[in-house]
């Protein structure tokens, strides 16, 4: 918490958070009803997702906090609450590769019509301050790339294919987000988020790293489905969630920031040795299936440059074996159980 660059103008405030049981957004909930309970905050959280059950078990300890409040609908529809909260913090939608492959319309949903209701309710209720949490992807592929991207650059997304159905959603989110801006004068941010690892990770979600963890909570070696030398600016979710919050308090109307740690670079196959080290497992290299080849990301460098959020006072502080170390030594490397 001590992360995040000016905590304190969030006290008193009222919060919503879409994606509440979510890697990221259950653990701002998190975050939010610690400072609440532990600082005397003030912050009232309106935790939304679909799923009643899994919210109830992902905040069992939080179900009587006065509060926390639990909001049950698909961020798709008109929102059902109908009165004002001072921030809304988007961050709804599956972004994982199973869920490209499967049910790429559903993927866009969030980012496309769900931005919309929100964006509508953050106009009519004047909001402070609107975040939407979009993604890396949105920058896309490039040729002979050796240095991090800047907010002001982008790369290749080929439209026509399916797997871009995430990263093109994000991309058109972030436009409609601008454009809410400029002719409404909704006041909004963007985030965009490298690749982020931690606990309370959706069992549904297949991104590499999770499969990883998988490995390790089974005390199995952990399987590369190729030979990993893509490079990654990886985060692990507590510096990620500091970033968050200090783009959502301090950053700039109309403005894009990364959100990722320079010190914490890698390839895919370095961040699996890292964790197989630490788990004490092995490490193996196997052919993909039909499914994981379809699945494959284009992206071969999806590096970060977080000079921007950094000149807003924020730093992260974890490396990658921190952030590792981090789920073993607390007894947080858990998974969400899916209804």
């Amino acid at each position: 918490m001590r992360a995040t660059v000016h905590m304190e103008r969030l006290y008193h405030k009222k919060i919503l958070i879409t994606g509440a049981t979510g890697l990221i957004g259950s653990f701002l909930t998190d975050l939010l009803l610690y400072a609440d309970k532990e600082k005397k905050a003030d912050i009232e959280v309106f935790a939304l997702a679909r799923d009643k059950a899994r919210l109830k078990q992902r905040f069992s300890s939080s179900l009587n906090h006065k509060h926390f409040h639990m909001l049950i609908q698909d961020v798709t529809e008109p929102l059902q609450y109908i009165e004002p909260v001072d921030y809304v913090i988007h961050a709804a939608g599956d972004g994982f590769p199973a869920a490209f492959r499967e049910h790429p319309v559903e993927t866009m949903m969030p980012a496309l019509v769900g931005t919309y209701q929100l964006l509508q309710y953050a106009k009519a209720q004047k909001a402070e301050k609107f975040l939407f949490v979009s993604s890396g992807e949105i920058y896309g592929k490039t040729i002979g790339k050796t240095h991090a991207f800047l907010e002001s650059e982008c790369g290749f997304v080929d439209s026509m294919q399916v797997r871009s159905c995430y990263p093109m959603a994000k991309r058109c989110a972030e436009t409609l987000c601008a454009s809410f801006g400029k002719e409404y004068g909704v006041p909004i941010v963007v985030a965009r988020l490298s690749h982020i690892y931690g606990a309370c990770t959706s069992q549904k979600d297949n991104r590499a790293t999770v499969q990883f963890l998988k490995n390790a909570l089974a005390g199995e070696d952990i399987r590369l489905r190729s030979l990993g030398q893509q490079m990654r600016s990886y985060t692990y979710v507590a510096d990620c969630v500091s970033g968050l919050l200090t783009v959502l308090i301090n950053g700039a109307e109309g403005e894009a920031y990364n959100i990722a740690n320079a010190n914490s670079r890698a390839t895919i196959a370095e961040f699996a040795d890292t964790l197989a080290q630490r788990a004490d497992v092995g490490c193996i290299v196997e052919e993909p299936d039909r499914n994981g080849v379809q699945e494959l990301t284009p992206i071969e460098y999806a590096v970060l440059d977080a000079a921007k959020l950094e000149s807003l006072g924020w730093r992260a502080g974890y490396t990658l074996r921190d952030g590792i170390s981090n789920m073993f030594d607390t007894g947080t490397l858990n998974l969400v159980k899916d209804e």
